[in-house]
């Protein structure tokens, strides 16, 4: 099973994600996500630095992937995704998050992933994907256990699961955070760069509801599936994604890895988790087939 490190979804600063990525060459990952899923004004890494991560990320060993914009909305977003698509060169495969990425290449000539924020939720959806040239299928955040068996099952895709990360939940043409401060997105002054792991959202009860991040909304809790490893594999999942925080990705990705190779228990894997999770908990329960805000321990499904 190979374990991949997901795009980052925040916006930091170019030399904090040089600096990132750098790290993540020496990690124990074996392909990592470069791109941009949720907005193209971020200012962190221009397509020059993107192809030029790409490169040393290869020399490092690790597969490289281009992700690309989850929503794509008007004219500036589609030449934002044309030039992240033309840096795609054999070795380097390309995530399509919108379709519109299938409509500017030929899948059958590039190695092409559907990404999590395109709806490959059953067989018939993949099929089609697969006919015209997809390679590889992360599944929606959302589906659960049961569907992603049968989707597996019935269609032998390579299918990835994200399985540690705030999930995110939805993508707007608009911009939440920039309206927080009372401004549109075309008046954009990057206040997202504020909240590197996105802004907390509270019910009237105090209680963490979600994170916002510029077009998106994410959960307020991190979501993990560190105990159901053995599950996955047994499934049939072929890779599982971790999504970057700001702080701590490399611990995160060392305990994934040891849980892969046997090395610590479910019980030790949260342990670790907890020690360097940024959120207010964790969550897990689509997974399960209930709520996503919730979380199911393996104790609780063994009984």
């Amino acid at each position: 099973m190979e374990l991949t490190l997901g795009p980052v979804l925040f916006e930091w600063k170019r030399d904090e994600l040089l600096r990132f990525y750098e790290e993540a060459a020496i990690w124990p990952v074996d392909r990592v996500y470069v791109g941009e899923v949720v907005c193209s004004k971020k200012i962190g890494l221009a397509p020059r630095d993107v192809e030029s991560v790409g490169v040393m990320l290869e020399r490092a060993g690790k597969k490289v992937t281009l992700s690309s914009l989850a929503v794509v909305s008007n004219g500036d977003e589609l030449d934002f995704t044309r030039r992240l698509v033309g840096l795609a060169r054999p070795g380097i495969s390309i995530e399509a998050n919108d379709m519109s990425v299938l409509n500017m290449l030929d899948a059958r000539e590039k190695e092409v992933f559907a990404g999590p924020h395109i709806t490959t939720y059953n067989a018939p959806s993949i099929e089609f994907l697969k006919s015209v040239g997809v390679k590889r299928v992360t599944f929606p955040v959302e589906l659960p256990r049961e569907s992603v068996a049968c989707a597996i099952k019935n269609t032998g895709v390579l299918g990835e699961v994200f399985v540690h990360g705030r999930v995110p939940l939805a993508f707007s043409w608009r911009c939440y955070t920039s309206r927080a401060y009372n401004l549109s997105k075309t008046d954009c002054r990057h206040h997202c760069g504020k909240y590197p792991d996105g802004m907390e959202l509270k019910t009237m009860e105090n209680e963490p509801l979600f994170a916002v991040n510029g077009t998106s909304v994410l959960s307020a809790r991190t979501y993990t599936l560190i105990e159901f490893i053995e599950d996955l594999k047994e499934i049939g999942v072929s890779a599982i994604r971790v999504s970057p925080q700001s702080r701590g990705t490399g611990k995160i990705i060392e305990v994934f890895r040891k849980r892969l190779e046997g090395r610590l228990t479910p019980e030790e894997g949260v342990k670790e988790l907890n020690e360097v999770n940024l959120a207010p908990g964790f969550c897990n329960g689509w997974y399960m087939g209930g709520a996503g805000k919730d979380y199911v321990g393996l104790a609780a499904v063994k009984v």
